[in-house]
């Protein structure tokens, strides 16, 4: 017996499951938009410091294993916003580089003080938890 064909997603679908995951999980992240792909979605947001690395979820037609996409990397998403917050509380005078990607590496960046710190990572929440330990180690030890 033939399954029906399904469409996928549509962009509405997964902007709303994207809200949906971050307000569960109580992300503080603005949507800037989602944008359909070849294979699949792009979901852009930001947070108060700047861009947040972009989601790319491969196009299903299984809305469970979509929401299971979303939910893994918005959690990933809540950890870098954590880190970042964590950060901005250090040097209060700072600005984020936006992350980038460079073939399977993330890199990140904040400018404070004069000086720019950067750190590379698997993923860019890896690459901002080894920046806040950077940082950490950079920071004036109080007595």
């Amino acid at each position: 017996m033939c399954q029906p064909v399904r469409e996928s997603l549509s962009k509405a679908e997964v902007e709303a499951l994207f809200v949906q995951v971050t307000t569960a999980l109580c992300v503080t992240t603005i949507l800037d938009g989602v944008d359909r792909l070849p294979e699949g979605y792009r979901i852009r947001s930001h947070d108060f410091y700047s861009p947040l690395p972009n989601i790319e979820i491969e196009s299903t037609h299984d809305r469970a294993q979509a929401l299971d996409r979303i939910s893994l990397s918005v959690a990933r998403l809540g950890a870098t916003v954590r880190f970042r917050r964590e950060l901005a509380t250090q040097a209060r005078d700072c600005k984020f580089i936006v992350p980038t990607s460079i073939g399977k590496v993330t890199v990140v960046g904040i400018c404070t003080g004069g000086r720019t710190v950067r750190a590379r990572g698997e993923n860019a929440c890896q690459a901002y938890q080894k920046l806040n330990r950077k940082m950490t180690e950079l920071s004036p030890r109080r007595a």
